[in-house]
């Protein structure tokens, strides 16, 4: 009796039937596993309904979440995701760029109070003071722009923001002292360079508007200022977009390549032709269309391609290639450089040397052009040198 008091009074009656079975137990398992199922159904749905709810609040200055496997979702499981820019992250430029307000952290003051004639910016990434340090000593010097040309030439670096408020402090010292620097609310990373660029775009037409040229190029370029402003001062075009064009570029679908663009970001065969990211240059009005294309047409993380191809195509605007860009790595032949607008992957130290070459008078090239030797044709299946198939049997035109 003792025994039966400790037992609870309210148990469920058990019934058994003929074949042994217990009902009450099986009731009980049977709620237990559908209440399994819709714990799983919840949270398969949850994956993209969060990822869907969070994109749009990522807001000016944060880098999108570096995507995980959607292991749920049979589309896109076998497809691996773009770190920043997964399956589910709003790709409207809007979410990030704000067009609607001002954005930016620092900006020259001044830059354009006299309209330039050439506006040139750099992007630079916060760290690299000594390359922009080296271009403010060469090309870019400041007295060389305002006193040797018969053109208003303006140059400044755009850049975005460190997680280190030790390098971003530093950033507002070197402007303070140089009075060059944009940097707009966002991270300075390798994918978020569209951002950039589109970020570029609206500053301009926002602050510069009455420029007659903008060139976008990198802080690893040496630009020969004199060449590029006999080559604008000769155009007669109403419209202009600049640079190495690139042609019939296939999208790279290896994921552990640097280049990588999955499907659900860009799913043609090929990219538009576009102009290589190292160095191009756009009427202002050309700027003005491609800003307004970026705001309607879904990012895609390569700039290049994205800017003067993809955006360039909405807008209507046919990129142009001119044998004075490059993306590929020039000898340091003072001759070449000549007659070369841009010369690609140019360390601090080199850009002291080309500049030291371009200005040596006593070096004559016989008044005649000299180019690199055996000139290589590109089976463009990537976007730069660095992983272009070279064939220089095959010539790839640009139609």
């Amino acid at each position: 009796m003792d025994r039966l008091r400790l037992l609870p009074m309210d148990l469920p009656a058990i019934t058994v039937n003929s074949s042994g079975s217990v009902k009450g137990k099986t009731s009980f398992v049977r709620r237990l596993a559908i209440g399994f199922v819709i714990l799983a159904i919840l949270g398969l749905l949850y994956v993209p309904a969060y990822h869907s709810a969070q994109s749009p609040f990522l807001g000016l200055g944060e880098t999108p979440s570096p995507a995980e496997p959607l292991g749920s979702s049979h589309s896109v499981a076998s497809v691996a995701q773009l770190p920043g820019w997964s399956y589910n992250t709003s790709r409207s430029l809007y979410v990030y760029i704000h067009p609607e307000n001002t954005t930016t952290i620092l900006s020259p003051t001044n830059i354009c109070s006299l309209p330039p004639y050439l506006l040139i910016i750099i992007c630079s990434a916060v760290g690299n003071q000594e390359a922009r340090s080296a271009i403010r000593s060469t090309w870019g010097n400041k007295y060389n722009l305002d006193n040797l040309y018969n053109s208003t030439v303006k140059v400044a670096f755009l850049l975005g923001q460190s997680d280190n408020d030790t390098l971003n402090n530093l950033i507002i010292e070197e402007n303070s002292q140089y009075n060059d620097i944009v940097q707009e609310r966002f991270f300075d990373t390798y994918n978020n360079l569209t951002l950039k660029s589109v970020m570029m775009l609206k500053w301009v037409t926002s602050n510069c508007d009455q420029a007659k040229y903008l060139m976008k190029t990198d802080d690893d370029m040496f630009v020969n200022v004199p060449l590029l402003l006999q080559t604008l001062h000769s155009r007669t075009q109403a419209e202009t977009l600049l640079g190495s064009l690139i042609c019939n570029a296939r999208p790279i679908l290896d994921p552990k390549n640097k280049w990588y663009t999955p499907k659900y970001m860009y799913s043609e065969k090929t990219y538009p032709n576009y102009l290589s990211g190292t160095g191009y240059v756009m009427s202002m009005n050309v700027a003005s269309k491609l800003y307004q294309a970026a705001l309607i047409t879904p990012l895609l993380h390569l700039e290049d391609v994205y800017i003067t191809g993809l955006c360039a195509k909405h807008a209507k605007v046919r990129p142009v290639n001119h044998p004075g860009f490059s993306y590929i790595p020039r000898k340091m032949d003072p001759c070449v450089l000549k007659n070369a607008i841009t010369t690609h992957k140019v360390n601090a130290s080199n850009m002291y040397v080309i500049w030291v070459k371009l200005n040596d008078t006593s070096i004559s090239c016989s008044n005649r052009i000299r180019i690199d030797r055996k000139p290589v044709a590109l089976s463009r299946n990537g976007r730069h040198a660095g992983y272009y198939i070279f064939k220089r049997k095959t010539i790839n035109r640009c139609v």
